[in-house]
């Protein structure tokens, strides 16, 4: 059994879940790594999971739009459809920034 094997052995496949990647700017990766490592019962390389949900990060990268650059990171979610909704408000609630 592969480590990505035992990381979904808690989420169903196929239609009773949706995917969904998030392309992020702006957040290094260890923010996203900090917050999953205390929401997670299984961590693995740059994949988290729990009851129901997936976690999968991308590695860093710069991003250069303009003469500005960014860090960005895809985040994809795999979650049971009956919790997609309250783990997406609350995943992008924890990433909000303000700005001016």
């Amino acid at each position: 059994m592969t480590e990505s094997d035992i990381l979904t052995a808690n989420v169903p496949s196929g239609d009773q879940v949706i995917k969904k990647t998030l392309y992020m700017r702006g957040i290094p990766k260890w923010e996203f790594d900090r917050y999953l490592r205390k929401k997670a019962e299984t961590i693995g390389e740059d994949c988290y999971a729990g009851a129901g949900w997936q976690v999968t990060l991308s590695p860093e990268r710069q991003e250069s739009i303009g003469v500005c650059s960014l860090v960005a990171v895809d985040v994809t979610l795999v979650v049971e459809k009956d919790q997609f909704d309250d783990f997406l408000r609350s995943f992008r609630k924890n990433f909000l920034r303000g700005g001016g």
